[in-house]
């Protein structure tokens, strides 16, 4: 009798950086902007401008090019307004700051 409990589930993934980075280089938490930038070796493919208030996502350019070397424009931009939230939500007007923090909290 072939008993598929001893078949193992059992793999791994390795996780390697594309050097595609995410920045957030601007939040105004008065009027509720957060601009978002797509950069790949120190070139801006997009950036989108995030307006809360107003529920408007302003986008310019495009990651298309860089192919499978990233997530989608529409996944980008998802992130992006989840973020945006996040900050202006949280009162976080220096984002690289706020993450620095936070490494240095669970890695000390």
């Amino acid at each position: 009798m072939n008993d598929n409990k001893d078949i193992s589930n059992v793999g791994y993934t390795i996780y390697k950086p594309t050097g595609v980075r995410n920045e957030y280089p601007h939040v105004d938490l008065v009027k509720q902007q957060v601009t978002c930038v797509v950069l790949y070796k120190e070139k801006t493919y997009m950036t989108v401008i995030v307006d809360i208030k107003n529920d408007i996502v302003q986008v310019q350019g495009d990651v298309d090019e860089l192919g499978s070397l990233c997530i989608g424009k529409d996944r980008f931009i998802n992130m992006f307004k989840q973020q945006s939230r996040f900050f202006i939500e949280n009162n976080i007007s220096y984002p690289k700051k706020y993450y620095d923090e936070l490494k240095n909290i669970f890695l000390n």
